[in-house]
């Protein structure tokens, strides 16, 4: 009898101590500024992670302006297909969910908001000249065309997550934004939590449908939470895929080559400055408005001709003007929404390159245009005095020093007076002076 108490004590104690410790895990996931391609693959791979390793659930933090459309669809298809569920935060107070951002958002299979954030103004936007960003006018048929479109994929999403389609489309339509309480209220989202923790806890026991035959409950009580970083490639990729990093690219290359137009053979300029475009133009995956770029182009031309054209100032004007104006179009496009450059970034790169182009350029120019005052050149077309007999052989007295001289106007007296025409090392060749 001892035998078998001994047997079973032993036995419940090798299923205790010996039973395989496994701590629930809680992924996460930052978004932070334009969702583009490479954030996209950020999230795309760092949900297959969490699945990978067993994770319960996915986390992702939002704070963002908008982006690529290409790109949110692409993370929206994968929180379909995730096989644990995926949590949109848009935090910390103050972030938003913009545009591309409120798409990722009612997506997700559990959204949350912190107090103080707000989510919608998803309407692509446009840029009259010279006003303000508005909304596409209704008779832009290629704009109408891609609004409609994005207007039946937010619906069927929100459809599948059981949010408020009505109010989404009013978003991508109207450009409406709502406040953390009023998205709640709508049914846009399933909560708000004012910070990751009381996330954590209201997240605790939560019932997570993943498809029609299967339902997870979430568990985070004593959960471990692991941050899913960008690598190297994709931090750099989104780093130049900024629109502020790829315009001043763009105009510090723009620069560099016109300089190389105005002094040929300085070499460092335009190399330099054909490098910087090449990145901005083809490193990037944020789509670009090519009548954008012309406009940039324009600017530039405009900027380079004052210099050699007396225009009193409209060339200047005009410059700018093309500057300005095709900077902020540059990323308009219909598959790239709410993506702009920042006036903080534009204005003084902007004034910066018309300041080099009109000063250093008219600088090199004046250079170019005057005479050589240094060296050698400097006594072509001095005059001077014969100082020994010039047959044609001798010696003359030009700039203050006597110089070995030949004379190619014939034999010169001592006294004459000569004008130098060209210098040979140390010999200078004069005429007879007119």
């Amino acid at each position: 009898m001892k035998r078998r108490v001994l047997v079973a004590a032993v036995s419940l104690a090798m299923i205790f101590f010996c039973r395989p410790g496994r701590a629930e895990r809680i992924f996460k996931i930052k978004i932070d500024g334009i969702i583009d391609n490479s954030v996209a693959n950020y999230v795309i791979k760092g949900i297959e992670q969490a699945e990978t390793r067993g994770g319960q659930a996915v986390i992702i933090t939002v704070d963002t302006p908008g982006g690529m459309l290409d790109a949110t669809k692409d993370i929206v298809k994968k929180f379909f297909d995730s096989k644990i569920p995926i949590v949109v935060f848009v935090s910390p107070k103050g972030a938003s969910a913009t545009s591309a951002g409120m798409m990722i958002t009612i997506g997700a299979h559990l959204a949350v908001m912190a107090p103080g954030t707000n989510i919608g103004a998803a309407h692509p936007v446009m840029m009259p000249f010279m006003v303000q960003y508005q909304p596409v006018p209704e008779n832009d048929i290629m704009m109408k065309k891609a609004t409609q479109d994005t207007v039946g994929w937010v619906r069927s999403v929100c459809q599948e997550r059981g949010r408020n389609a009505d109010w989404a489309e009013k978003a991508v339509k109207d450009s409406e934004s709502i406040t953390a309480q009023e998205a709640l209220k709508l049914k846009v989202i399933d909560g708000i939590s004012e910070d990751p923790e009381q996330l954590l806890k209201w997240l605790d026991g939560k019932s997570v449908r993943l498809s029609q035959e299967k339902t997870v409950i979430i568990q985070t009580n004593g959960a471990e939470v692991e941050a899913v970083e960008m690598n190297l490639g994709q931090v750099l990729q989104h780093i130049i895929n900024n629109p502020n990093v790829i315009l001043v690219l763009l105009l510090l290359g723009a620069l560099g080559i016109a300089l190389e137009f105005k002094a040929p053979g300085m070499i460092f300029p335009g190399v330099i400055g054909a490098a910087l475009v090449l990145i901005a133009l083809a490193a990037p995956t944020l789509q670009v408005n090519y009548i954008g770029l012309v406009l940039i182009i324009l600017g530039i031309a405009c900027l380079i001709a004052e210099i050699f054209i007396t225009s009193y100032g409209m060339l200047t004007v005009a410059g700018l003007a093309f500057l300005t104006y095709g900077s902020l179009m540059l990323f308009e496009t219909e598959r790239s929404w709410n993506v702009r450059v920042s006036w903080a970034i534009l204005i003084p790169i902007i004034v910066f390159v018309a300041v080099v182009l009109l000063v250093v350029g008219e600088r090199i120019l004046r250079a170019h245009r005057s005479q050589v005052e240094t060296g050698n050149e400097e006594l072509i077309g001095m005059e001077g005095e014969v100082s020994t007999d010039l047959n044609p052989n001798g010696k003359v007295f030009v700039h203050g020093e006597y110089w070995n001289a030949i004379s190619v106007s014939g034999e010169l007296k001592q006294g004459e007076a000569v004008t130098v025409t060209g210098v040979d090392k140390f010999t200078l060749r004069v005429k007879k002076k007119s």
